[in-house]
């Protein structure tokens, strides 16, 4: 008898060790590389919902595919891809939700430093984006700016009682951030789920004060880790290959408008089932960026058409849109669209968007590097497992741009047009994690002179930095 419980004592004993050893950070294992095939399964889930066959789905993918058999080499990987950066000044928050358990794991180059299972149901985590919304009262901002169903008046909508700005963040902080992520980290790489991407990161509160992780940090929304991977290698190959600049040795990059295309306020439907109020602030804004443009395409007013941006958008390096947007989760392939000028055909659609792609994925294929939707809710789109399926910034990253700089609720007027000019600014200095940087130090610019965060804190980038 004795014998016997000694004997399962010790089974006892290393089955703890193997389990203990299992769990540790860094480590490849059975239940890491479970999550990682979850995970690719729901991303084909997204692709498939943007009408792409099985064989462009992983033909997309396959850039990405090498080096992320597991979190470990996905991890070793990013160590390649960003060996300039000293350690610890790059972090990756990357999520997954399945079965009412939110998985998040924080990366860094070379080492995985936490794993952790959240139990959370869809709802509650869908809560958590509500709750500071409608702290921050972002939906009856711009009202009489926003489109609405034609014949009616603009409507305030009635926001419950519900949490203070303070509370709503600090439980959103605690969520989505681990308790090692402090200030030694210059940028945060988001991979999201569910509705996490459509998250206004800049507004946690990691430190030990009251600042923002906009005060310290910029952050950038991946489309998937397969993405950032595979974007990130085709970046390097082509700055290499067209300036000679090694862009994994560099720590800095300038981004310069040579040829933008502009798309400013159009002569919007006065047909059709909504209203699109003017937007003579988007007209004001664009001719403020002008000036750092060296050459540049203007379309405004009636020639702000459909047909005119699909003829000029392969020519510019950046796009560069200031009009009205809309979201929706029914038919979002057709139901999320940028609206320009004309009466048969203005809405630029995420179909639109999706069919100018290159099938074929060559380097070759020209499209704008930086795409800019200074525009309401053009982040917004179904929320899926792995994340924001239908959103116009998505529809322009499978299209063959690297970064969009997306806004996550409607925006004012004034307020936009202020920080989009610090952000042209600061984008033709030589910053790291370019385009995240300068889009951080126009929102610092921006609460200087508009202090609710409404006002500034919508946009993020949507992307993979310089």
């Amino acid at each position: 008898m004795f014998l016997l419980k000694k004997q399962w004592l010790l089974l006892a004993f290393f089955y703890c060790i193997a389990v203990a050893t299992q769990a540790q950070p860094g480590k490849p294992n059975s239940v890491e590389q479970d999550v990682l095939k979850i995970y690719e399964a729901q991303l084909k889930a997204v692709y498939k919902g943007r009408a792409m066959s099985d064989s462009e789905i992983e033909k997309y993918l396959s850039g990405g595919k090498k080096g992320t058999a597991t979190l470990t080499e996905f991890a070793n990987e990013l160590l390649s891809l960003y060996s300039y950066i000293a350690a610890p000044k790059l972090a990756v928050l990357f999520y997954l939700f399945n079965n009412d358990t939110l998985f998040r794991y924080f990366i860094t180059p070379g080492k995985i430093l936490e794993e952790k299972k959240i139990p959370i149901k869809k709802s509650a985590l869908e809560k958590v984006n509500l709750d500071v919304y409608n702290s921050l009262n972002v939906y009856n901002q711009s009202v009489n700016r926003a489109p609405r169903k034609r014949g009616l008046k603009p409507v305030t909508k009635k926001i419950p009682p519900g949490l203070s700005f303070e509370k709503a963040i600090q439980n959103a902080t605690s969520l989505l951030l681990p308790e090692a992520f402090d200030e030694r980290y210059e940028h945060l790489i988001v991979i999201p789920a569910f509705s996490i991407g459509a998250f206004p990161f800049q507004l946690l509160q990691p430190y030990k004060d009251s600042s923002f992780l906009i005060d310290k940090c910029s952050f950038s929304i991946a489309p998937s880790l397969l993405d950032l991977i595979a974007i990130r290698k085709r970046m390097i190959r082509k700055i290499q290959e067209s300036t000679g600049v090694d862009l994994i040795a560099s720590d800095k990059l300038s981004f310069t408008l040579d040829n933008p295309l502009f798309v400013s306020n159009p002569s919007y439907p006065t047909t059709g089932p909504y209203f699109f109020p003017n937007l003579p602030g988007a007209k004001k804004e664009i001719e403020g960026n002008i000036p750092f443009a060296k050459e540049y395409t203007l379309l405004e007013g009636k020639n702000a058409t459909k047909n005119n941006v699909l003829n000029k958008i392969r020519y510019a390096d950046v796009v560069y849109f200031a009009t009205h947007g809309m979201s929706s989760d029914v038919n979002p392939l057709d139901n999320n669209f940028l609206v320009l000028a004309g009466e048969k055909d203005p809405f630029l659609t995420s179909r639109n968007i999706m069919a100018l792609r290159d099938t074929n994925y060559t380097d070759l294929y020209n499209f704008p590097q930086l795409v800019i939707l200074s525009a309401c809710q053009t982040g917004l789109g179904q929320s899926m497992e792995a994340g924001i399926t239908a959103g116009l910034a998505r529809s322009f990253l499978v299209a063959g741009a690297n970064q969009v700089v997306m806004s996550l609720w409607n925006v004012d007027d004034v307020a936009t047009a202020y920080l989009m000019n610090r952000f042209i600014f600061h984008l033709k200095n030589s910053n790291a994690y370019c385009p995240s940087e300068p889009l951080r130090l126009a929102e610092l610019d921006a609460r200087k002179k508009f202090k609710h965060p409404s006002k500034w804190a919508s946009f993020s980038v949507f992307g993979v930095n310089y």
